[in-house]
């Protein structure tokens, strides 16, 4: 038991430190009205160029890692920044809060079909030109992995590449708290940072599930914020930008949010983009565009999800242009629940294209997706809505009015919400567009302007997180009890799998069969 509680206490403060260090990165381009939270996705961005850089070039190992993350450590602890609000102690009592949700055995189904093996890529070797000749895997790997592979570290090895993809989920809660206690935050904003905080902590609660869909998906609840709420200030519509870019980044399906970023050319015109060149951001946003390269160096495309981007074989010898898009082909029915057919009450169409001709697909997708996933979502975020308009609101008279940029992202919101159905509609990839939707449409139709309670604000937080601690640590006591690859074997860390260098024919149904690293 004493050797449990101190493995928890180095796992906890190890975990500190990588987020401090992450954070004094992003220091660099801070200021005092910035959102202490914000720091870290700043960070995130800075580390991502870097680490971009030195797998370019030379690669990276346990040392460089450990430079990195010192260099970052002093950073946060020179450059002195008087955030709103936020303290050290709030953000130990926070993490302390949340901590639970990194204690796990069992990763999501993707982490070790190629999440895994792309950052152990990245850890062990410099730049490879057409690695995804290896494996078809590697071409839709994460650029984040560049950021998963800084945290291999001796004695830890790869047991500490979760806290990336953690400490967003964990600064996206973070970021909706500290709006909720500014001075200058409004009814309807507080309104939405509720709702956020709240779907956040009692739906987003395991990190078994965080694919890097779900953190792109984070991260595009920030820009709408930001976009909407703050659009009067051009430093939070240059960040908004940024922060698209990363989760394009992370996730290139970030991009059928598109359509909401749309707003800002409403809002600010073309003239504003004349600006950004003056801005500290504008050598940001070149090394962000840069990363895109990452893409052609892999698969021979520019930028892969789109395939009349890809050179073909006969110009670049390492292209994938026929395997993206046989691969793309393949996502979009299983999105509509092609291969789910068997499980549907209808009668089954074997003909792809007949499939997805005149929506035939929808029936099935109702049958095996919507009523699983979405209805349950959309049901949360009803049940929410209306919990934080009763307990909040004391006068139920609508007081503000619906004003044009409502109705103009209203709309924006649900084109977005079309372009999803119609490409890829599986919940984890669209949830962040059916929330801003929701919102707004209950925006319109009730005004949901709300005055912000202290006292009721943290009934509503420790029911949040006591639903969060409840769910994982019945988890992890389930966890426990397992009798399988997925049993705790490693508390509080997660299962490791062995892995050799030369994986070029990896078999994915065989990963649950290979040896624990000891």
């Amino acid at each position: 038991m004493i050797d449990i509680f101190f493995t928890l206490v180095v796992f906890f403060i190890t975990s500190l430190l990588y987020f401090y260090s992450i954070s004094g990165y992003g220091k660099i381009l801070a200021n005092k009205d910035s959102n202490y939270f914000e720091t870290y996705l700043d960070g995130t961005i800075i580390l991502l160029i870097l680490s971009y850089l030195i797998y370019l070039t030379f690669g990276t190992n346990v040392v460089i890692n450990i430079i990195i993350i010192s260099v970052g450590l002093i950073l946060h602890f020179k450059l002195k920044n008087e955030y709103k609000i936020i303290s050290n102690k709030n953000i130990i009592f926070l993490l302390l809060s949340v901590f639970s949700v990194l204690i796990i055995s069992k990763t999501h189904e993707d982490f070790n079909g190629y999440h895994f093996f792309s950052i152990f890529e990245i850890f062990n070797h410099n730049l490879r030109i057409g690695v995804s000749n290896l494996n078809e895997k590697f071409f839709h790997s994460s650029l984040l992995a560049l950021n998963q592979a800084i945290v291999v570290l001796p004695y830890l090895n790869f047991k500490l590449v979760h806290l990336p993809t953690f400490f967003i989920y964990f600064c996206t809660i973070g970021y909706f708290i500290t709006i909720l206690f500014s001075k200058n935050t409004n009814g309807s904003e507080v309104f939405y940072s509720f709702l956020c905080l709240f779907i956040l902590l009692i739906k987003f609660n395991r990190l078994s599930e965080y694919g890097y869909d779900y953190i792109s998906q984070f991260i595009l609840l920030i820009i709408f914020h930001k976009i909407y709420f703050l659009n009067s200030d051009n430093n939070e519509i240059i960040k908004s930008i940024l922060y698209f870019l990363l989760s394009i980044l992370i996730k290139p399906i970030s991009l059928l949010f598109l359509p909401i970023m749309i707003f800002i050319f409403y809002k600010k015109g073309f003239f504003f983009y004349k600006n950004i060149s003056r801005s500290k951001y504008f050598l940001i946003f070149s090394l962000l565009i840069i990363l895109f390269s990452s893409s052609l160096f892999k698969t021979g495309c520019f930028f892969y999800p789109v395939n009349k981007t890809c050179f073909t074989v006969d110009n670049i010898t390492w292209s994938e242009k026929e395997l993206v898009k046989k691969h793309s082909t393949l996502v979009t029915l299983w999105a509509k629940k092609y291969y789910a057919q068997d499980l549907s009450k209808y009668k089954k169409i074997e003909d792809k294209k007949l499939y997805e001709q005149n929506f035939r697909w929808i029936k099935f997708w109702i049958d095996q997706h919507f009523f699983y996933k979405v209805f349950e979502f959309l049901l949360i975020i009803f049940v929410s809505i209306i919990i934080i308009y009763i307990y909040f609101t004391k006068d139920k008279t609508r007081l503000n009015k619906n004003n044009k940029d409502k109705v103009i992202l209203l709309f924006l919101s649900f084109l977005s919400i079309l372009f999803w159905f119609n490409t890829i509609p599986q919940f984890r990839f669209g949830f962040s567009s059916i929330i801003i939707f929701m919102y707004l449409l209950f925006d319109f139709i009730l005004g949901l302007n709300i005055y912000f309670d202290k006292k009721k604000f943290f009934h509503i937080l420790i029911l949040g997180l006591l639903i969060l601690n409840i769910k994982n640590i019945n988890r992890i006591h389930s966890e426990l009890d397992r009798d399988d690859f997925y049993k705790f074997k490693d508390f509080p860390f997660y299962n490791e799998i062995e892995v050799k260098n030369d994986y070029s024919n990896l078999d994915i149904e065989k990963f649950l069969h290979i040896e624990i690293l000891k």
